[in-house]
Protein backbone atom coordinates (compact mmCIF):
# COMPACT_ATOMS: atom_id res chain seq x y z
CA UNK A 1 0.00 0.00 0.00
CA UNK A 2 0.98 3.43 -0.85
CA UNK A 3 1.03 5.46 2.46
CA UNK A 4 2.16 8.97 1.26
CA UNK A 5 -0.93 9.45 -1.43
CA UNK A 6 -0.93 9.12 -5.46
CA UNK A 7 1.27 10.86 -7.29
CA UNK A 8 -0.10 12.91 -9.94
CA UNK A 9 0.44 13.12 -13.44
CA UNK A 10 0.00 15.89 -16.49
CA UNK A 11 -2.88 15.73 -18.11
CA UNK A 12 -3.62 13.52 -20.91
CA UNK A 13 -6.21 15.22 -23.90
CA UNK A 14 -7.49 11.47 -24.72
CA UNK A 15 -7.01 8.45 -22.42
CA UNK A 16 -8.11 4.76 -23.40
CA UNK A 17 -8.05 2.16 -20.84
CA UNK A 18 -7.64 -1.55 -21.58
CA UNK A 19 -5.80 -3.10 -25.05
CA UNK A 20 -8.04 -5.56 -26.31
CA UNK A 21 -10.00 -5.13 -29.47
CA UNK A 22 -12.67 -2.73 -28.25
CA UNK A 23 -9.34 -0.66 -27.32
CA UNK A 24 -7.62 -0.66 -30.51
CA UNK A 25 -10.92 0.12 -32.28
CA UNK A 26 -10.79 3.56 -30.49
CA UNK A 27 -7.05 4.26 -30.80
CA UNK A 28 -7.46 3.98 -34.50
CA UNK A 29 -10.21 6.18 -34.63
CA UNK A 30 -9.01 9.11 -32.05
CA UNK A 31 -5.54 8.82 -34.34
CA UNK A 32 -7.58 9.17 -37.86
CA UNK A 33 -8.85 12.38 -36.43
CA UNK A 34 -5.58 13.43 -35.52
CA UNK A 35 -6.60 13.39 -32.04
CA UNK A 36 -3.93 12.88 -29.49
CA UNK A 37 -4.20 9.70 -26.94
CA UNK A 38 -2.02 7.64 -24.34
CA UNK A 39 -3.19 4.15 -23.23
CA UNK A 40 -3.20 2.48 -19.87
CA UNK A 41 -3.11 -1.13 -18.93
CA UNK A 42 -1.73 -3.43 -16.78
CA UNK A 43 -0.42 -5.05 -20.17
CA UNK A 44 1.40 -8.46 -19.24
CA UNK A 45 2.87 -9.92 -21.78
CA UNK A 46 5.06 -12.85 -23.48
CA UNK A 47 8.05 -13.53 -21.77
CA UNK A 48 11.06 -12.57 -23.51
CA UNK A 49 12.17 -15.78 -23.67
CA UNK A 50 9.45 -16.94 -25.56
CA UNK A 51 9.16 -13.98 -27.63
CA UNK A 52 12.32 -14.38 -29.01
CA UNK A 53 11.14 -18.36 -29.89
CA UNK A 54 8.35 -16.61 -31.13
CA UNK A 55 10.49 -14.23 -33.98
CA UNK A 56 12.89 -17.25 -34.78
CA UNK A 57 10.05 -19.22 -35.93
CA UNK A 58 8.10 -16.03 -38.16
CA UNK A 59 11.57 -15.71 -40.25
CA UNK A 60 11.36 -19.17 -41.79
CA UNK A 61 8.37 -21.83 -43.31
CA UNK A 62 6.33 -24.56 -40.78
CA UNK A 63 8.76 -27.36 -42.05
CA UNK A 64 12.06 -25.85 -40.61
CA UNK A 65 10.76 -24.75 -37.27
CA UNK A 66 12.88 -26.35 -34.50
CA UNK A 67 12.09 -29.19 -32.82
CA UNK A 68 12.72 -27.43 -29.41
CA UNK A 69 11.13 -24.35 -29.93
CA UNK A 70 8.04 -26.17 -31.41
CA UNK A 71 7.14 -28.36 -28.02
CA UNK A 72 7.99 -25.20 -26.07
CA UNK A 73 5.51 -22.87 -27.60
CA UNK A 74 2.90 -25.35 -29.02
CA UNK A 75 2.90 -28.36 -26.30
CA UNK A 76 -0.32 -30.67 -26.43
CA UNK A 77 -3.77 -29.69 -24.91
CA UNK A 78 -4.79 -31.05 -21.97
CA UNK A 79 -7.95 -33.07 -22.34
CA UNK A 80 -10.08 -34.62 -19.34
CA UNK A 81 -12.13 -37.89 -20.16
CA UNK A 82 -15.46 -35.99 -19.80
CA UNK A 83 -14.19 -34.13 -22.99
CA UNK A 84 -13.24 -30.93 -21.31
CA UNK A 85 -9.87 -28.99 -22.67
CA UNK A 86 -8.06 -26.74 -20.32
CA UNK A 87 -7.75 -22.79 -21.31
CA UNK A 88 -5.70 -21.80 -24.68
CA UNK A 89 -2.59 -20.75 -24.31
CA UNK A 90 -0.33 -18.10 -26.21
CA UNK A 91 2.90 -19.21 -27.40
CA UNK A 92 2.72 -21.90 -24.29
CA UNK A 93 1.90 -19.09 -22.05
CA UNK A 94 -0.39 -17.76 -19.48
CA UNK A 95 0.25 -14.40 -19.76
CA UNK A 96 -3.25 -13.37 -21.12
CA UNK A 97 -5.01 -14.90 -18.17
CA UNK A 98 -2.19 -13.55 -15.61
CA UNK A 99 -4.45 -11.28 -12.56
CA UNK A 100 -2.63 -8.36 -10.80
CA UNK A 101 -2.40 -9.16 -6.95
CA UNK A 102 -4.72 -5.42 -6.37
CA UNK A 103 -7.52 -7.83 -7.65
CA UNK A 104 -9.19 -10.71 -6.05
CA UNK A 105 -12.36 -12.44 -7.67
CA UNK A 106 -14.68 -15.30 -6.78
CA UNK A 107 -17.06 -17.09 -8.49
CA UNK A 108 -20.26 -18.46 -8.47
CA UNK A 109 -22.21 -21.00 -10.79
CA UNK A 110 -20.14 -19.69 -13.59
CA UNK A 111 -17.04 -19.98 -15.61
CA UNK A 112 -14.92 -16.62 -16.38
CA UNK A 113 -11.72 -15.29 -16.93
CA UNK A 114 -10.35 -11.89 -17.04
CA UNK A 115 -7.24 -10.64 -18.80
CA UNK A 116 -5.08 -8.07 -18.18
CA UNK A 117 -2.74 -9.12 -20.92
CA UNK A 118 -1.33 -6.46 -23.29
CA UNK A 119 -4.00 -7.60 -25.96
CA UNK A 120 -6.50 -8.84 -23.73
CA UNK A 121 -8.17 -12.04 -24.92
CA UNK A 122 -7.19 -10.85 -28.57
CA UNK A 123 -4.37 -13.64 -28.09
CA UNK A 124 -6.39 -16.52 -27.49
CA UNK A 125 -9.73 -15.53 -29.08
CA UNK A 126 -11.28 -17.66 -32.44
CA UNK A 127 -10.92 -14.63 -34.53
CA UNK A 128 -14.63 -14.83 -36.23
CA UNK A 129 -15.95 -11.77 -37.27
CA UNK A 130 -19.67 -11.37 -38.33
CA UNK A 131 -21.92 -8.30 -38.08
CA UNK A 132 -25.28 -8.49 -36.28
CA UNK A 133 -28.21 -8.41 -37.92
CA UNK A 134 -30.97 -5.85 -37.54
CA UNK A 135 -33.47 -8.67 -36.91
CA UNK A 136 -31.27 -8.82 -33.19
CA UNK A 137 -30.52 -5.23 -33.17
CA UNK A 138 -34.30 -4.24 -32.62
CA UNK A 139 -34.10 -3.62 -29.06
CA UNK A 140 -30.58 -1.43 -29.81
CA UNK A 141 -31.14 2.40 -30.25
CA UNK A 142 -29.02 2.05 -33.52
CA UNK A 143 -29.83 0.31 -36.71
CA UNK A 144 -26.96 -1.52 -38.97
CA UNK A 145 -26.88 1.08 -41.14
CA UNK A 146 -25.67 3.56 -38.14
CA UNK A 147 -23.06 0.85 -37.59
CA UNK A 148 -21.65 0.10 -40.96
CA UNK A 149 -19.60 3.35 -41.59
CA UNK A 150 -17.43 1.87 -38.47
CA UNK A 151 -17.74 -1.78 -39.82
CA UNK A 152 -15.97 -0.68 -43.05
CA UNK A 153 -13.40 1.43 -41.20
CA UNK A 154 -11.79 -1.85 -39.40
CA UNK A 155 -10.91 -2.74 -42.96
CA UNK A 156 -8.15 -0.23 -42.26
CA UNK A 157 -6.46 -2.90 -39.82
CA UNK A 158 -8.26 -5.93 -39.35
CA UNK A 159 -8.47 -8.27 -42.34
CA UNK A 160 -10.71 -10.79 -43.08
CA UNK A 161 -10.91 -14.05 -44.79
CA UNK A 162 -14.40 -14.55 -46.40
CA UNK A 163 -16.11 -15.84 -49.58
CA UNK A 164 -19.33 -14.40 -51.41
CA UNK A 165 -21.94 -16.64 -50.18
CA UNK A 166 -25.30 -17.01 -48.72
CA UNK A 167 -24.16 -15.14 -45.38
CA UNK A 168 -24.39 -12.02 -47.52
CA UNK A 169 -28.17 -11.30 -47.52
CA UNK A 170 -28.82 -11.29 -43.76
CA UNK A 171 -25.04 -10.45 -42.65
CA UNK A 172 -23.34 -7.64 -45.67
CA UNK A 173 -19.48 -7.99 -45.85
CA UNK A 174 -18.09 -4.53 -44.85
CA UNK A 175 -14.45 -5.49 -46.22
CA UNK A 176 -13.66 -4.30 -50.01
CA UNK A 177 -10.48 -6.50 -49.32
CA UNK A 178 -11.44 -9.84 -47.92
CA UNK A 179 -9.05 -12.49 -49.35
CA UNK A 180 -9.88 -16.36 -49.26
CA UNK A 181 -8.35 -19.26 -47.25
CA UNK A 182 -7.91 -22.63 -48.86
CA UNK A 183 -10.52 -25.35 -47.72
CA UNK A 184 -9.99 -28.39 -46.59
CA UNK A 185 -11.27 -31.50 -47.38
CA UNK A 186 -13.87 -31.78 -45.03
CA UNK A 187 -14.90 -28.12 -45.65
CA UNK A 188 -15.10 -28.69 -48.99
CA UNK A 189 -17.53 -32.06 -48.34
CA UNK A 190 -19.98 -29.58 -46.36
CA UNK A 191 -20.17 -26.88 -48.42
CA UNK A 192 -20.99 -28.99 -51.45
CA UNK A 193 -23.30 -30.76 -49.77
CA UNK A 194 -24.84 -27.51 -47.99
CA UNK A 195 -24.74 -26.23 -51.77
CA UNK A 196 -26.93 -28.72 -53.29
CA UNK A 197 -29.74 -27.75 -51.21
CA UNK A 198 -29.58 -24.20 -50.29
CA UNK A 199 -32.96 -23.32 -51.79
CA UNK A 200 -34.65 -25.66 -49.02
CA UNK A 201 -32.09 -24.28 -46.21
CA UNK A 202 -33.32 -20.52 -47.31
CA UNK A 203 -36.94 -21.63 -46.99
CA UNK A 204 -35.94 -23.22 -43.16
CA UNK A 205 -34.37 -19.67 -42.12
CA UNK A 206 -30.67 -21.56 -42.65
CA UNK A 207 -28.17 -19.00 -44.22
CA UNK A 208 -24.54 -20.44 -44.48
CA UNK A 209 -20.97 -20.50 -45.30
CA UNK A 210 -17.46 -19.77 -44.88
CA UNK A 211 -16.53 -18.55 -41.55
CA UNK A 212 -15.03 -15.40 -42.05
CA UNK A 213 -11.95 -14.85 -39.92
CA UNK A 214 -9.52 -12.28 -38.91
CA UNK A 215 -7.09 -13.65 -40.91
CA UNK A 216 -4.89 -12.30 -43.29
CA UNK A 217 -4.43 -14.94 -46.33
CA UNK A 218 -3.81 -12.06 -48.95
CA UNK A 219 -0.34 -14.02 -49.66
CA UNK A 220 1.45 -10.93 -48.28
CA UNK A 221 4.41 -11.21 -46.06
CA UNK A 222 1.65 -11.52 -42.89
CA UNK A 223 -0.17 -14.07 -44.92
CA UNK A 224 -1.32 -17.57 -43.37
CA UNK A 225 1.64 -20.74 -43.48
CA UNK A 226 -1.45 -23.14 -42.70
CA UNK A 227 0.28 -24.00 -39.88
CA UNK A 228 -2.21 -25.22 -37.87
CA UNK A 229 -1.28 -23.75 -34.56
CA UNK A 230 -4.19 -21.05 -35.52
CA UNK A 231 -5.44 -22.07 -31.58
CA UNK A 232 -1.65 -21.59 -30.12
CA UNK A 233 -0.81 -18.65 -31.76
CA UNK A 234 -0.08 -17.63 -34.66
CA UNK A 235 4.38 -16.43 -35.42
CA UNK A 236 3.41 -15.32 -38.42
CA UNK A 237 0.93 -12.76 -37.11
CA UNK A 238 -1.40 -13.46 -39.77
CA UNK A 239 -4.33 -13.69 -37.06
CA UNK A 240 -5.61 -9.93 -36.19
CA UNK A 241 -4.25 -9.52 -32.49
CA UNK A 242 -4.63 -5.93 -30.78
CA UNK A 243 -1.18 -6.74 -28.76
CA UNK A 244 0.96 -6.57 -32.46
CA UNK A 245 -0.91 -3.26 -33.43
CA UNK A 246 -0.36 -1.40 -29.54
CA UNK A 247 3.08 -2.68 -30.19
CA UNK A 248 3.71 -0.61 -33.42
CA UNK A 249 1.42 2.46 -31.81
CA UNK A 250 4.33 2.61 -29.07
CA UNK A 251 6.83 2.22 -31.93
CA UNK A 252 5.11 5.09 -33.70
CA UNK A 253 5.75 7.55 -30.25
CA UNK A 254 2.16 6.20 -28.70
CA UNK A 255 2.47 6.20 -25.03
CA UNK A 256 1.38 3.04 -23.23
CA UNK A 257 1.25 3.59 -19.45
CA UNK A 258 2.38 -0.39 -18.74
CA UNK A 259 1.58 -1.92 -15.14
CA UNK A 260 -0.94 0.22 -13.79
CA UNK A 261 -4.41 -1.50 -13.04
CA UNK A 262 -7.13 1.23 -13.16
CA UNK A 263 -8.73 1.41 -9.85
CA UNK A 264 -11.54 3.96 -10.32
CA UNK A 265 -12.54 7.72 -11.57
CA UNK A 266 -13.47 10.97 -10.72
CA UNK A 267 -15.06 13.27 -13.66
CA UNK A 268 -14.75 16.71 -13.04
CA UNK A 269 -16.41 19.98 -14.94
CA UNK A 270 -12.71 19.90 -17.06
CA UNK A 271 -11.30 16.62 -16.92
CA UNK A 272 -11.42 12.65 -15.37
CA UNK A 273 -9.57 12.22 -12.47
CA UNK A 274 -7.95 7.99 -12.62
CA UNK A 275 -6.49 6.48 -9.56
CA UNK A 276 -4.29 3.89 -10.78
CA UNK A 277 -2.04 0.85 -8.69
CA UNK A 278 1.71 -0.34 -10.05
CA UNK A 279 1.19 -4.07 -10.21
CA UNK A 280 4.44 -4.12 -9.67
CA UNK A 281 5.33 -2.09 -6.78
CA UNK A 282 1.78 -0.62 -5.19
CA UNK A 283 2.48 2.65 -5.28
CA UNK A 284 -0.69 4.86 -6.45
CA UNK A 285 -0.85 7.75 -9.55
CA UNK A 286 -3.31 9.77 -10.40
CA UNK A 287 -3.75 10.03 -14.14
CA UNK A 288 -5.30 13.26 -15.37
CA UNK A 289 -7.10 13.20 -18.54
CA UNK A 290 -9.50 15.58 -20.70
CA UNK A 291 -11.43 12.53 -22.09
CA UNK A 292 -12.16 8.67 -20.69
CA UNK A 293 -12.25 6.36 -23.06
CA UNK A 294 -12.75 2.73 -21.25
CA UNK A 295 -12.24 -0.69 -23.05
CA UNK A 296 -10.70 -3.36 -20.11
CA UNK A 297 -13.46 -5.70 -21.24
CA UNK A 298 -16.72 -6.17 -19.80
CA UNK A 299 -15.89 -7.46 -16.33
CA UNK A 300 -13.51 -5.11 -15.50
CA UNK A 301 -15.00 -2.14 -17.35
CA UNK A 302 -18.07 -3.10 -15.34
CA UNK A 303 -15.94 -3.46 -12.18
CA UNK A 304 -14.01 0.02 -12.24
CA UNK A 305 -17.43 1.84 -13.13
CA UNK A 306 -19.47 0.07 -9.96
CA UNK A 307 -16.68 0.92 -8.27
CA UNK A 308 -16.06 4.71 -9.64
CA UNK A 309 -20.02 5.41 -9.01
CA UNK A 310 -20.13 3.97 -5.65
CA UNK A 311 -22.39 0.86 -6.31
CA UNK A 312 -20.40 -1.47 -4.12
CA UNK A 313 -22.26 -4.36 -2.50
CA UNK A 314 -24.86 -4.03 -5.24
CA UNK A 315 -24.92 -6.98 -7.49
CA UNK A 316 -24.73 -5.51 -11.39
CA UNK A 317 -26.20 -7.67 -14.17
CA UNK A 318 -24.38 -8.97 -16.82
CA UNK A 319 -26.12 -10.31 -20.18
CA UNK A 320 -23.90 -13.62 -21.74
CA UNK A 321 -24.66 -15.24 -24.80
CA UNK A 322 -23.96 -19.14 -23.87
CA UNK A 323 -22.46 -21.78 -26.28
CA UNK A 324 -23.21 -25.10 -26.65
CA UNK A 325 -21.47 -28.15 -29.04
CA UNK A 326 -22.20 -31.20 -30.76
CA UNK A 327 -20.15 -33.56 -33.01
CA UNK A 328 -21.15 -34.50 -36.21
CA UNK A 329 -19.72 -37.65 -37.64
CA UNK A 330 -19.90 -37.58 -41.69
CA UNK A 331 -20.99 -40.83 -43.50
CA UNK A 332 -17.75 -40.09 -45.89
CA UNK A 333 -14.73 -40.40 -44.57
CA UNK A 334 -12.11 -37.74 -45.44
CA UNK A 335 -9.16 -39.07 -47.02
CA UNK A 336 -6.65 -36.36 -46.26
CA UNK A 337 -7.05 -34.98 -42.44
CA UNK A 338 -3.79 -33.20 -41.86
CA UNK A 339 -4.73 -30.22 -39.68
CA UNK A 340 -3.73 -27.24 -41.66
CA UNK A 341 -5.71 -24.45 -40.07
CA UNK A 342 -7.67 -25.06 -36.44
CA UNK A 343 -10.07 -22.35 -36.63
CA UNK A 344 -13.51 -22.21 -37.60
CA UNK A 345 -14.29 -23.31 -40.94
CA UNK A 346 -18.26 -22.60 -41.78
CA UNK A 347 -20.63 -20.49 -40.16
CA UNK A 348 -24.52 -21.66 -40.53
CA UNK A 349 -26.76 -18.77 -38.75
CA UNK A 350 -30.34 -20.14 -38.05
CA UNK A 351 -33.57 -17.86 -38.15
CA UNK A 352 -36.65 -20.29 -37.32
CA UNK A 353 -39.02 -19.48 -35.24
CA UNK A 354 -39.54 -23.23 -34.50
CA UNK A 355 -35.94 -22.73 -32.84
CA UNK A 356 -35.65 -19.01 -31.44
CA UNK A 357 -37.00 -15.31 -32.33
CA UNK A 358 -33.32 -15.02 -32.62
CA UNK A 359 -30.85 -15.97 -34.84
CA UNK A 360 -28.84 -18.97 -33.34
CA UNK A 361 -25.38 -18.93 -34.57
CA UNK A 362 -23.29 -22.06 -35.40
CA UNK A 363 -19.50 -22.20 -35.96
CA UNK A 364 -18.18 -25.42 -37.95
CA UNK A 365 -14.91 -26.65 -37.03
CA UNK A 366 -13.11 -29.93 -38.47
CA UNK A 367 -10.12 -31.86 -36.91
CA UNK A 368 -7.69 -30.07 -34.90
CA UNK A 369 -4.86 -31.36 -32.53
CA UNK A 370 -7.29 -30.01 -29.48
CA UNK A 371 -10.42 -31.95 -30.29
CA UNK A 372 -7.69 -35.13 -31.64
CA UNK A 373 -6.44 -35.12 -28.31
CA UNK A 374 -10.06 -34.78 -26.41
CA UNK A 375 -11.21 -38.00 -28.59
CA UNK A 376 -8.57 -40.01 -27.67
CA UNK A 377 -9.12 -38.96 -23.44
CA UNK A 378 -12.35 -39.94 -24.55
CA UNK A 379 -11.94 -43.41 -25.50
CA UNK A 380 -11.29 -46.37 -22.75
CA UNK A 381 -7.51 -47.28 -23.00
CA UNK A 382 -8.71 -50.45 -24.62
CA UNK A 383 -10.44 -48.82 -27.76
CA UNK A 384 -7.61 -46.44 -28.41
CA UNK A 385 -6.52 -47.84 -31.52
CA UNK A 386 -5.51 -46.74 -34.72
CA UNK A 387 -8.08 -47.70 -36.58
CA UNK A 388 -10.48 -47.05 -34.88
CA UNK A 389 -9.08 -43.37 -33.64
CA UNK A 390 -8.67 -42.95 -37.65
CA UNK A 391 -12.33 -43.73 -38.55
CA UNK A 392 -13.70 -41.45 -35.91
CA UNK A 393 -11.19 -38.89 -36.50
CA UNK A 394 -11.38 -38.52 -40.43
CA UNK A 395 -15.33 -37.85 -40.43
CA UNK A 396 -15.11 -35.39 -37.11
CA UNK A 397 -17.10 -32.28 -36.95
CA UNK A 398 -17.87 -30.21 -34.34
CA UNK A 399 -20.63 -27.72 -34.47
CA UNK A 400 -20.21 -24.74 -31.27
CA UNK A 401 -23.62 -22.76 -31.38
CA UNK A 402 -24.27 -19.14 -29.77
CA UNK A 403 -27.53 -18.28 -28.42
CA UNK A 404 -29.01 -14.58 -27.83
CA UNK A 405 -28.99 -12.79 -24.34
CA UNK A 406 -31.96 -13.30 -23.75
CA UNK A 407 -32.30 -17.33 -23.74
CA UNK A 408 -28.92 -17.17 -21.83
CA UNK A 409 -28.07 -17.40 -18.61
CA UNK A 410 -26.78 -14.47 -17.11
CA UNK A 411 -23.74 -12.85 -14.93
CA UNK A 412 -24.16 -10.67 -11.56
CA UNK A 413 -21.07 -8.52 -10.93
CA UNK A 414 -21.03 -7.42 -6.98
CA UNK A 415 -17.64 -5.11 -6.16
CA UNK A 416 -18.00 -6.79 -2.59
CA UNK A 417 -15.01 -4.59 -0.94
CA UNK A 418 -13.03 -1.57 -2.59
CA UNK A 419 -9.89 -0.74 -0.64
CA UNK A 420 -7.21 2.16 -1.04
CA UNK A 421 -4.95 0.05 -3.34
CA UNK A 422 -7.19 -3.40 -4.54
CA UNK A 423 -10.40 -4.83 -5.36
CA UNK A 424 -12.33 -7.75 -4.16
CA UNK A 425 -15.09 -8.57 -6.22
CA UNK A 426 -17.60 -11.62 -7.48
CA UNK A 427 -19.46 -12.70 -10.07
CA UNK A 428 -22.61 -15.30 -9.77
CA UNK A 429 -23.85 -17.17 -12.47
CA UNK A 430 -27.53 -17.25 -13.14
CA UNK A 431 -28.71 -20.33 -15.19
CA UNK A 432 -32.14 -19.30 -17.84
CA UNK A 433 -33.95 -23.05 -18.49
CA UNK A 434 -34.75 -21.53 -22.64
CA UNK A 435 -30.94 -21.90 -22.58
CA UNK A 436 -30.24 -25.75 -22.82
CA UNK A 437 -34.24 -25.83 -24.48
CA UNK A 438 -33.29 -23.41 -27.47
CA UNK A 439 -30.06 -25.73 -27.85
CA UNK A 440 -31.59 -29.09 -28.06
CA UNK A 441 -34.24 -27.49 -30.86
CA UNK A 442 -30.83 -26.24 -32.97
CA UNK A 443 -29.78 -29.73 -32.77
CA UNK A 444 -32.77 -31.55 -33.58
CA UNK A 445 -32.80 -29.16 -36.90
CA UNK A 446 -29.42 -29.42 -37.93
CA UNK A 447 -29.97 -33.48 -37.03
CA UNK A 448 -32.95 -33.37 -40.04
CA UNK A 449 -30.94 -30.92 -42.09
CA UNK A 450 -27.41 -33.15 -41.98
CA UNK A 451 -29.78 -36.64 -42.43
CA UNK A 452 -27.80 -37.38 -45.51
CA UNK A 453 -24.11 -36.07 -44.90
CA UNK A 454 -23.77 -38.04 -41.47
CA UNK A 455 -25.39 -38.61 -38.01
CA UNK A 456 -25.20 -36.01 -34.89
CA UNK A 457 -25.51 -38.70 -32.05
CA UNK A 458 -28.24 -37.82 -30.09
CA UNK A 459 -26.83 -37.82 -26.30
CA UNK A 460 -24.05 -35.51 -27.16
CA UNK A 461 -24.94 -32.31 -26.22
CA UNK A 462 -23.16 -29.96 -24.08
CA UNK A 463 -24.33 -26.60 -22.71
CA UNK A 464 -21.78 -24.53 -20.55
CA UNK A 465 -21.73 -22.28 -18.28
CA UNK A 466 -22.40 -18.63 -18.05
CA UNK A 467 -19.55 -16.49 -18.73
CA UNK A 468 -17.49 -19.14 -20.41
CA UNK A 469 -18.44 -17.93 -23.62
CA UNK A 470 -16.37 -14.47 -23.34
CA UNK A 471 -19.30 -13.01 -25.26
CA UNK A 472 -20.83 -10.54 -22.25
CA UNK A 473 -21.87 -7.63 -21.78
CA UNK A 474 -24.68 -5.03 -21.34
CA UNK A 475 -24.00 -3.81 -18.11
CA UNK A 476 -24.25 -0.45 -18.39
CA UNK A 477 -26.65 -0.57 -21.38
CA UNK A 478 -27.28 2.27 -24.26
CA UNK A 479 -30.41 3.65 -25.01
CA UNK A 480 -32.37 1.91 -21.44
CA UNK A 481 -34.31 4.34 -18.90
CA UNK A 482 -32.19 3.32 -16.03
CA UNK A 483 -30.23 6.09 -15.22
CA UNK A 484 -27.91 4.58 -12.99
CA UNK A 485 -26.93 1.56 -15.26
CA UNK A 486 -27.63 3.38 -18.97
CA UNK A 487 -25.50 4.55 -21.33
CA UNK A 488 -25.84 7.03 -23.77
CA UNK A 489 -25.00 6.81 -27.36
CA UNK A 490 -22.09 8.13 -26.80
CA UNK A 491 -21.00 5.16 -24.36
CA UNK A 492 -21.59 7.78 -21.13
CA UNK A 493 -23.42 6.26 -18.28
CA UNK A 494 -24.86 7.59 -15.52
CA UNK A 495 -25.33 10.89 -16.48
CA UNK A 496 -21.31 11.35 -16.98
CA UNK A 497 -20.09 13.68 -19.53
CA UNK A 498 -16.15 12.84 -20.61
CA UNK A 499 -16.21 9.42 -19.72
CA UNK A 500 -17.06 7.06 -22.65
CA UNK A 501 -17.31 3.29 -22.60
CA UNK A 502 -16.51 1.48 -25.51
CA UNK A 503 -16.69 -1.86 -24.72
CA UNK A 504 -18.96 -4.73 -24.56
CA UNK A 505 -20.55 -3.09 -21.23
CA UNK A 506 -22.96 -1.02 -23.66
CA UNK A 507 -24.21 -3.30 -25.32
CA UNK A 508 -28.25 -3.09 -25.17
CA UNK A 509 -28.54 -7.02 -25.71
CA UNK A 510 -25.79 -9.99 -27.22
CA UNK A 511 -26.93 -11.29 -29.94
CA UNK A 512 -25.43 -14.88 -31.14
CA UNK A 513 -22.99 -13.89 -33.42
CA UNK A 514 -19.61 -12.87 -32.47
CA UNK A 515 -18.97 -9.89 -30.65
CA UNK A 516 -15.47 -8.75 -30.86
CA UNK A 517 -16.51 -7.72 -34.40
CA UNK A 518 -19.51 -5.65 -33.61
CA UNK A 519 -17.78 -4.27 -30.45
CA UNK A 520 -15.01 -2.74 -32.41
CA UNK A 521 -16.87 -1.15 -34.80
CA UNK A 522 -19.34 0.29 -31.89
CA UNK A 523 -15.88 1.74 -30.09
CA UNK A 524 -15.05 3.23 -33.27
CA UNK A 525 -18.53 5.12 -34.14
CA UNK A 526 -18.18 6.35 -30.30
CA UNK A 527 -15.36 8.22 -31.35
CA UNK A 528 -16.31 9.49 -34.35
CA UNK A 529 -19.54 10.38 -32.97
CA UNK A 530 -17.51 12.24 -29.84
CA UNK A 531 -15.41 13.80 -32.82
CA UNK A 532 -18.50 15.17 -34.49
CA UNK A 533 -19.91 16.87 -31.45
CA UNK A 534 -16.76 18.64 -31.11
CA UNK A 535 -15.53 17.11 -28.00
CA UNK A 536 -11.91 15.97 -29.49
Amino acid sequence: MCETGPVTSQRIPNLILGTGPAAIAAAFALRRHGAPFEVLDVGYDLEPERQAMVQALSGVGPDEWPGPDTRTLFPPPVASARGGVGKRLSFGSDFPYKRPPCLSCATTECTIDLSHGLGGFGNVWGAAMLPYSDHDLRDWPLSSAELADSYRNLSGFVPISADVDPLEGPFPLYHDKSTNLSKSEQTRSLLRFLDARAAGLQRRGVAYGRARVAVDSSGGISTCRYCGKCLDGCPYGSIFNPRLHFKQLELDGITIHKGWYALEFQEGPAEVAVTAVNVHDGSLRTFHAGRLFVGMGTISSTRFLARSLKLVDIPIPIQDSQYFFFPVLAYRKATDITVRFSLADIFVDILNRVVSPHYVHLQIYGLNEIFRQTLQSMLPVHLRRPWLLNTIESRFYLFQGFLHSSESGHLELTVTSSHADRDEIHVRGVTNPASLHTAKRTKALVRSLLAGFGVVPPLQLTIVAPGRSFHAGGSFPMGKKNTVYASDLLGRPAGLHRTHVVDASIFPSIPATTIAYTAMANSDRVVNETYRNGYL
